[in-house]
C-alpha cells in the first residue's frame, strides 16, 4: 500500500516530524504513536547535521552558570575581547552556538509565543522556587522595556545582525545577550557566525549552564548537548567537582553522543589565592594544589562512574573514567600574561594585586612573572586539547554516524514491536469477546486500575519511609563527622636560635694582642607547640566533601531521576505483566513509559562553603594562647553552622521528593484513568463493527511487517 511506502521514506530520510500518513491508525493507539512521533523528532534533529556537505565537529562548553565559560571563549577565540557577555545572570543567560562563516553575523532567537505564555503563567503564580523567581524577573524586565510590544517582538521569531568585521559586532549583540540588554529577557538562544580560521570545521556551543532555572532553555541546552561530540566541562578549582557538578555529570550528561570529555579546573588563580597564605612560594602552592585537586577529581569521577555503571549506563561510565587529570586554567592569568597593563580589566588588576600582596607577605617578595602567569593561565593545554579534537575529527564523526544509526534502529525496533503487540492484543480481544462482555471487561479494567493505584501508593510510602530512615542515619554521621572536624591537634615546631658572643683574643704575654677580639656563633634548637590554620581549612573541606558525598549517595539511591524512574517503571509494569484476558496492558505500558520520560525531577543543591572566608583573619602558625582559643572557637562555630546547613538541605530534599512522589502518583492515576476510559470507548466502537475492525488492525500489522522487512529491522 502507498501508506507503507511513504512511511518507509519518512523513516529512511528522517526529515519529517510526524507520521501523518498513518493517521488512519492513530486513534486506535494514541500513546504508541506519540512515542513514535517523539522518536521521529529526535531522529530528525540528530540526523540534520549529516545533511551538510561538511559536517562540523560539535564542541560543547558545559558547566554551572557563572563558572567562566564565556570569558574562556573570549580569551581563546577573540584575544580577550568581550564579544560574548561575561556578566550574564542565571535568568538572562542563554545558549549561544558559534560557527564559521565568510562574514560576521549574529542571530537572536526569541521565545516562541507559547513558551513565553508559560513563563508569564509561572510568573503570575505564587510559587517561590528558583524557576518561578527567574520567570518573574524575566517577565518584569521585558514588560519594563517593551510593555505591550512583547507580542510583536516574539512574532518576529528572530533578529539578525550583519557586520563587515568582528569589531562591528562588539557592543551590538549586548542588547540581545548581555545581562542588561534591552531584548535579553526575550531571547531563548542565539547564533554567532564569524570568519575565524580556528572555527573552520567545528562549531562551539556555549551553554548557559545546566543549572539554568528557565525550563525551556534547559530543554534546548539538553538537545544541543546530546548532539555534541566533544565536551569541555568547566568546574571551579576552589570547588572542583562539588555536589552540583557531580549531579550534573551523574544525571544530565547526555547518555548518547558525547565521545570525549575534558575536565577544566577553571578560576585556578582564585584557588591559589585561597591556598597561598599557607605556602612558602608560588611553586609550592601550585604543586600541592594541582596534586590535591587532581586526586580529588579522580576519586569523585571514579565514584560517579561506578554509580552510572550500576545504573546501566556503561558508555557514560567509560567516558567519565577516560577524562584523566583536569586541565587547570585561569582566563585572568592568561590575560595578565598576554596583555599590556593598560588593557587589564578591573578584575584582572585585582587578581594581580592579590598575588603581589601574597608575594610580599608569604613568598619572599618573589612576584609572578609572565611565564608564571602563562602557566597559571593554562591555555596552552586547552588549545592542545582543542587541536587534538580537530585532528581526531574524522574518527570521532565516523563513530558518531555509526553509533547514531545503531541507537535509532534499536529504539525504532522497540517502538514498532510495541505497536505490533498492541494491535495483536486488540485483535485477540475482539475475536474472543462481544458487546455483552464489555461491562464485565470494564469492571476488570477498573480492578486493574485500583491495583495500579495501590502499587503507586505503596511505592511512594515505601520510598518516603526509606528516605527518612536513611536520612536519620546520615544525620547521625554528620554529628560524628562534626566532632572530628572540630578536633584540631597541636603540631610541634622547631626553632633554631643563633647567639653571637664576642671573645677576646688578648694574650697576657703578647702585648700586640691586647684589645683584639672575634665573634663566635652558638646555635640552640627549641621546640614549641602550635596550631596550623591549614589544618582547620582542611578539616572544613574534608567534612563538607565527606558529608555532601553521603547526601549525594542517598540522593542517587532513592531520589535521582534514573532511580525513581526505574523503580516506578518496575512496580507499575509488574502489575501490568500479570497476564490475563481481562484487559490489554500495552496501551497503559506505553502511557507509563511516556509519562515517566517527561517528568521533572527534584535536585539536591548544596553550595560548598569557602573555608578561607569562614576562617578569615587566621593564617600560618598560631602560638599565642588567645589566638589558639579563638581559632578553635571559630572552627567549632563554623562546623556547627555547616552541620545545620547540611541537615536542613537533607530534610528539604527528602520532603521535596516525598511531595513530588505524591504529586506524581496523582498525575499518573489521573492519566491512567483517562486512558482506560478512552480505551473502553474505542473497544465499544470496535465491537460494534468487529469484522471491519479486525481487518483494519490486520492491515496495520501487515504495514508494520512490511516496514520492518524493507528497513531490515529485527
Amino acid at each position: 500500500m502507498i501508506v507503507c511506502s511513504q512511511m518507509t521514506l519518512i523513516l529512511a530520510e528522517g526529515n519529517m516530524t510526524t507520521f501523518d500518513n498513518f493517521m488512519l491508525y492513530r486513534p486506535d493507539f494514541p500513546e504508541a504513536f506519540a512515542a513514535l512521533d517523539e522518536w521521529q523528532r529526535d531522529a530528525a534533529a540528530r540526523r540534520a547535521r549529516w545533511t551538510l556537505e561538511h559536517a562540523p565537529l560539535s564542541i560543547g562548553v558545559m558547566g554551572q552558570i557563572k563558572v567562566g565559560k564565556s570569558s574562556f571563549l573570549n580569551q581563546l577565540l577573540f584575544g580577550g575581547q568581550p564579544l560574548l557577555p561575561e556578566a550574564a545572570t542565571p535568568k538572562t543567560a542563554n545558549l549561544t552556538r558559534i560557527c564559521h562563516a565568510e562574514a560576521p553575523c549574529f542571530a537572536a532567537h526569541f521565545y516562541a509565543p507559547a513558551s513565553w505564555a508559560e513563563l508569564e503563567k509561572l510568573a503570575e503564580s505564587e510559587a517561590q522556587d528558583l524557576t518561578a523567581c527567574a520567570a518573574r524577573e524575566l517577565v518584569q524586565q521585558a514588560r519594563r522595556e517593551h510593555g505591550t510590544g512583547i507580542a510583536s517582538l516574539l512574532a518576529q521569531g528572530k533578529v539578525e545582525l550583519h557586520a563587515g568585521d568582528i569589531g562591528e559586532l562588539l557592543g551590538r549583540i549586548n542588547d540581545y545577550v548581555g545581562a542588561d540588554g534591552r531584548f535579553t529577557p526575550l531571547v531563548e538562544s542565539s547564533e554567532l557566525a564569524l570568519p575565524l580560521p580556528q572555527l573552520v570545521g567545528i562549531e562551539i556551543v556555549d551553554t548557559p549552564g545546566m543549572n539554568d532555572p528557565v525550563v525551556s532553555r534547559t530543554d534546548k541546552t539538553r538537545t544541543y548537548m546530546a548532539q555534541c561530540d566533544v565536551v569541555f566541562f568547566f568546574s571551579r578549582s576552589g570547588q572542583l567537582l562539588d555536589d552540583s557538578d557531580q549531579q550534573l555529570l551523574a544525571a544530565q550528561l547526555p547518555a548518547k553522543g558525547v565521545k570525549r570529555l575534558v575536565l577544566v579546573a577553571a578560576q585556578f588563580d582564585a584557588a591559589i589565592v585561597d591556598d597561598g597564605f599557607d605556602r612558602n612560594s608560588l611553586s609550592e602552592c601550585e604543586t600541592r594544589l594541582r596534586q590535591r585537586l587532581s586526586d580529588h577529581a579522580q576519586r569523585n569521577l571514579e565514584h560517579l562512574a561506578t554509580r552510572r555503571e550500576k545504573q546501566g549506563f556503561a558508555d557514560i561510565a567509560a567516558l567519565l573514567r577516560g577524562i584523566g587529570a583536569p586541565l587547570f586554567a585561569s582566563t585572568y592569568a592568561q590575560a595578565l600574561a598576554s596583555l599590556p597593563p593598560q588593557q587589564w580589566s578591573n578584575g584582572q588588576r585585582h587578581v594581580h594585586q592579590l598575588f603581589t600582596e601574597l608575594a610580599e607577605d608569604c613568598w619572599g617578595n618573589v612576584t609572578p612573572n609572565a611565564a608564571d602567569w602563562q602557566r597559571i593561565g593554562g591555555f596552552a593545554a586547552l588549545e592542545a586539547a582543542l587541536d587534538l579534537a580537530r585532528v581526531d575529527k574524522e574518527a570521532i564523526l565516523a563513530s558518531q554516524r555509526a553509533t547514531l544509526e545503531q541507537e535509532l534502529s534499536r529504539a525504532r525496533a522497540s517502538l514498532l514491536a510495541n505497536l505490533h503487540e498492541q494491535a495483536t492484543e486488540r485483535i485477540r480481544f475482539l475475536q474472543a469477546h462481544d458487546m455483552a462482555d464489555l461491562d464485565a471487561h470494564a469492571a476488570k479494567a477498573k480492578k486493574r486500575l485500583q491495583a495500579i493505584a495501590d502499587t503507586l501508593t505503596g511505592y511512594v510510602q515505601g520510598q518516603a519511609n526509606t528516605a527518612r530512615t536513611l536520612a536519620r542515619r546520615i544525620l547521625s554521621d554528620l554529628k560524628q563527622g562534626a566532632g572530628r572536624a572540630r578536633n584540631l591537634e597541636d603540631r610541634t615546631g622547631y626553632e633554631t636560635h643563633l647567639r653571637r658572643v664576642e671573645v677576646s683574643d688578648a694574650v697576657l704575654w703578647k702585648p700586640w694582642t691586647w684589645g683584639t677580639s672575634h665573634i663566635e656563633h652558638y646555635t640552640k634548637t627549641t621546640t614549641y607547640r602550635y596550631l596550623a590554620v591549614v589544618d582547620a581549612l582542611e578539616n572544613l573541606r574534608t567534612y563538607f566533601e565527606d558529608s555532601s558525598q553521603r547526601l549525594l549517595d542517598l540522593f542517587d539511591e532513592l531520589i535521582a531521576p534514573d532511580t525513581l524512574s526505574a523503580g516506578l517503571r518496575h512496580e507499575l509494569l509488574g502489575v501490568l505483566d500479570a497476564r490475563s484476558d481481562d484487559f490489554d496492558p500495552r496501551g497503559l505500558r506505553a502511557l507509563i513509559e511516556t509519562t515517566l520520560a517527561r517528568l521533572p525531577w527534584p535536585r539536591l543543591d548544596l553550595m560548598a562553603p569557602d573555608p578561607g572566608e569562614a576562617l578569615a583573619g587566621f593564617s600560618g602558625e598560631l602560638r599565642d594562647s588567645r589566638e589558639i582559643s579563638a581559632l578553635r572557637e571559630r572552627l567549632a562555630h563554623v562546623v556547627e553552622e555547616l552541620q545545620q546547613l547540611l541537615a536542613e538541605r537533607l530534610d528539604q530534599a527528602v520532603q521535596q521528593v516525598c511531595d513530588q512522589l505524591d504529586t506524581l502518583a496523582g498525575h499518573l492515576q489521573e492519566a491512567l484513568t483517562r486512558s482506560l476510559a478512552a480505551d473502553l470507548e474505542r473497544l465499544r466502537a470496535a465491537l460494534e463493527d468487529k469484522s471491519r475492525q479486525v481487518m483494519h488492525l490486520q492491515a496495520l500489522l501487515r504495514e508494520i511487517d512490511n516496514l520492518c522487512v524493507s528497513q531490515e529491522i529485527p
